[in-house]
Order: C-alpha cells, then sequence, then structure tokens
C-alpha cells in the first residue's frame, strides 16, 4: 500500500500521512487523524520506502533486509483510549518496528484473551497470526504471562513495574516515580498525604506506605481512595474525599495522570481549589498533564525511549543477539508545575 491509497482511504492529504507516519513525538494532526491513519497502517503493513529512507538517514546499501511483523498487547485496560501513557507508547513502538522493518501488524488487549470470555474470531486470528515476537505493555498477572507464553516465543515487556516473568524487561519504574513524588509533596510541608489509585499488587499504593513508615506519618485508612487508574476512577476517589468526615489531606498522590485530571475536576465543581485547599500529584506526564488548570505537576517516563529500547531489545532477541532475560531501567522525571502548594512547615 502506498501513502497516496493510505490519504484516499484516511481522507486526508497525501503530506498529512507522511507527518504523521514520521512524526517523532506524534504531535502532527489531531488524535482522530493520528489514530484513523495508524489503523490503515497497521491493517495494509505498510512500510516506508527503504531506499528513500536510507538515503534520508545516510545508510549505507547492503544493510541487513529484515522480514517479519510483531503483535502489540496491551494490559491494564481494555482499550487504547482508557490508558493515554500506554496509548502513547504503543505508538511510539509502532513507528520504530516500521521503521525497523518489523511492523505491527495486529494489537489487542489481554483481556480479550480471557479463556471464557475469547470469542472465536479472537481466538483465530491469535493462533493464525505468527509474529517474529510481541511487545507487552502495561500490567500482566501471571494467568496472562503464562497464556502469552504459549503464543509466542520472542517477548518483550515495557512498562512501570517489574513482572515475574522470563522476558527482557524495559522498565520506567513506577515505585521511584511515587517515591520522588512523595518526597516532593514533603518537602513541600505536607503530612497529611493521601493515596488515589489500585491497591491490590500496585508498586505505586506499596511505595506510598514504605514512604509514612520511613517518615513516621501515621497511614490512615481514610486517606485511601481505592480506584481504577483512569478517569472514572479519579471521579470516584474524589466523591470520597469531599464527602469524608474528618479532616481532608492536604495533597494526594495520583495513580496516574488520568485519575488526577479527574480528581481535580471533580474538586472544581465542589468549591474545593488546588492546590490551595488540596496539592495533587500525577504520574505518567500525559499531553493534557500540561494543559489542564493549574497545570499537573506529574513524574513523567521517558515514552520515546521506552519504545525505541523495547523494539530494538525485541529485534535482539529475535535475531539471537542475546540469550538470557535483559532487564533494562530507565530514569523517571520529574515535572514541577503548578498543582503542588508550599506549606509554612516546608523545608
Amino acid at each position: 500500500m502506498t501513502l497516496k491509497e493510505i490519504a484516499k482511504e484516511a481522507g486526508v492529504s497525501v503530506s498529512t500521512v507522511s507527518r504523521v507516519v514520521n512524526s517523532r513525538n506524534d504531535s502532527f494532526a489531531s488524535k482522530e487523524v493520528r489514530d484513523r491513519i495508524w489503523a490503515i497502517v497497521k491493517k495494509s503493513g505498510y512500510l516506508p520506502n527503504k531506499s528513500a529512507r536510507e538515503l534520508q538517514q545516510g545508510k549505507k546499501s547492503g544493510e541487513t533486509v529484515r522480514s517479519g511483523s510483531l503483535c502489540c498487547i496491551l494490559g491494564r485496560t481494555d482499550t487504547m483510549e482508557e490508558n493515554p501513557f500506554l496509548s502513547q507508547l504503543s505508538r511510539v513502538i509502532e513507528k520504530q518496528a516500521m521503521e525497523h522493518g518489523y511492523p505491527v501488524r495486529f494489537s489487542y488487549s489481554i483481556f480479550d484473551v480471557n479463556e471464557k470470555l475469547m470469542t472465536n474470531v479472537i481466538r483465530e486470528k491469535i493462533e493464525s497470526f505468527k509474529p517474529a515476537g510481541a511487545i507487552a505493555i502495561g500490567q500482566f498477572n501471571k494467568c496472562a504471562i503464562d497464556l502469552l507464553n504459549r503464543y509466542y516465543a520472542n517477548i518483550v515487556y515495557a512498562g512501570r513495574g517489574r513482572i515475574n516473568a522470563e522476558w527482557d524487561q524495559v522498565i520506567c519504574d513506577a515505585y521511584e516515580a511515587a517515591e520522588i513524588a512523595l518526597s516532593h509533596l514533603y518537602l513541600q510541608g505536607h503530612r497529611r498525604i493521601g493515596y488515589l489509585g489500585g491497591t491490590e499488587s500496585e508498586v505505586r499504593f506499596l511505595a506510598y506506605q514504605n514512604f509514612l513508615r520511613k517518615h513516621d506519618l501515621a497511614f490512615e485508612d481514610e486517606l485511601v481512595y481505592p480506584c481504577e487508574h483512569n478517569g472514572e476512577g479519579g471521579v470516584l476517589g474524589a466523591e470520597k474525599l469531599i464527602k469524608a468526615d474528618g479532616s481532608k489531606p492536604t495533597a494526594v498522590l495520583c495513580a496516574s495522570d488520568t485519575s488526577a485530571i479527574a480528581l481535580m475536576n471533580r474538586l472544581k465543581d465542589a468549591k474545593i481549589q488546588v492546590p490551595e485547599q488540596v496539592s495533587v500529584v500525577g504520574i505518567d506526564n500525559i499531553e493534557l498533564s500540561g494543559y489542564v488548570s493549574p497545570m499537573l505537576t506529574t513524574m513523567g517516563a521517558p515514552v520515546q525511549e521506552i519504545g525505541n529500547v523495547a523494539v530494538q531489545t525485541l529485534i535482539g532477541r529475535i535475531e539471537r543477539r542475546h540469550k538470557k532475560p535483559l532487564r533494562i531501567y530507565l530514569q523517571n522525571e520529574f515535572i514541577h508545575r503548578q498543582s503542588v502548594a508550599v506549606l509554612a512547615n516546608a523545608f
């Protein structure tokens, strides 16, 4: 399939397709247009003109021409729309895989392969499609890991926490991210710090518990707002905070930016000011976090680098350049914005 054919099917210009496919930060065109173009690219198995790309990037002819394709499996959520961080990461993976000659031709959620709920269509597609390797992003339990091991010989995991699997893993540690965020709140004078997010087998919550213990801060059940890491979860957590009989936290660590933004919006509706009355910190640094009011202070992950390293590591595994499982850690980045107040007892 050519760029012209993709443009015709997507209802956009050829230049728009070219810019979307070659954009390094996924910022060109609207999200709707980007999603439409990438759906067609994935379905068609489009690859850029190799000779043109080699000339553009200064590569010499005679390099290894790869053949094969990959698949991408989403953990934690049903769809990419529910998790902007994973959506951005998957797009980086698709671009990098295409540039390296291993296009991602099939993506699905781990929830699609639940043994009891899997449809015949999904099962047939998974069993008939034989990719060279798979990249798993998100969160996966033992059952999901065992199931994926049955289908794929070469797997790389990319995400926010280590998983118990003999796979190559590219990690930007969420435990560390939570620790850094909590330390910032503590240095700004906050002592009644709440937590909004998952609590079962969740490293962010473990970091929260350990941080309180380390700094001799009391753990209070009423300051914990268990919820999914999405907008709906943020609203549910906000309702608990708003209706609490006791004194409210001065700050809340949210396990994701999506839930943090939903929390801030609901607090605003309830006439509770952020950060004057409640400070909020998120994790992920999704695009929207810099556009809300107040702009969200958060912990960013190097999404571009995570995706790049994941693809290159998987290709290395496919081409037998390493045998032992690799574990690669990338650094978190603290993004200071407007959603945290400095209290009188700050250091």
